[in-house]
């Protein structure tokens, strides 16, 4: 990992939800990856010593936007999302009731993302993947050049993200793990959820991860 790159992140919320900043140290530029709970401290985070640039959000559960109304209190930082995500953005309030889990509405998408599509926080690049499955819009955040992939709730150490929920989809799931069997094994998995691994550790003992296995 280079060092003008820092990447930090919090666990957060009755679901333990791993929210992040990725900062470049060079441009003095930061992003946050799902802002999905104790806003202040991830915007304290996000402005030592840099600009916060966007938030971008891997999926719109509930978990994983809880803060984004306080946020945008904090900043006018635009929030980037998948718009087929936008049922479950928009029904943040009705989740909470639903888990018990308070949630105010979260401001509206500023903009929507693109499979395929590159994003930038100072010299640094990601490229966007849908990966639908947990979500209709799930996408992961994969920066190449520094092996890195933040991947929302679709790959877990050990385990892969729930397909039994609203809008989920299983069969959809099972081929974006397929889209990210194809990584290096090298490449280091940030989740949504629970410690880090790589692709190569998911491949050797993730029973859900190899091609075929559901």
């Amino acid at each position: 990992m280079s060092n003008l790159v820092k990447i930090d992140w919090l666990t957060v919320g009755p679901f333990q939800t791993n929210v992040y900043v990725f900062k470049c140290l060079e441009s003095q530029k930061s992003v946050i990856v799902d802002g999905g709970g104790e806003p202040q401290k991830l915007h304290a985070m996000a402005t030592d010593g840099a600009e916060l640039a966007e938030i971008w959000q891997t999926h719109g559960h509930i978990d994983h936007v809880a803060g984004l109304a306080d946020l945008r209190a904090l900043s006018d930082a635009p929030i980037l999302m998948h718009r087929a995500d936008l049922p479950l953005y928009e029904g943040a309030e009705a989740q909470g009731r639903v888990y018990g889990f308070p949630c105010k509405a979260p401001p509206s998408v500023d903009r929507f993302l693109e499979d395929g599509e590159t994003l930038s926080v100072g010299a640094h690049q990601a490229k966007v993947i849908l990966l639908p499955g947990h979500s209709p819009g799930s996408v992961a955040f994969y920066f190449e050049e520094l092996k890195t992939i933040l991947s929302g709730d679709v790959l877990f150490a050990g385990s892969m993200g729930r397909v039994d929920l609203p809008l989920a989809n299983p069969r959809a799931m099972r081929e974006s793990l397929d889209k990210l069997w194809e990584l290096p094994d090298d490449v280091r998995v940030l989740s949504g959820h629970g410690p880090e691994t790589t692709i190569g550790t998911e491949r050797r003992r993730n029973p859900y991860f190899a091609p075929g296995s559901f």
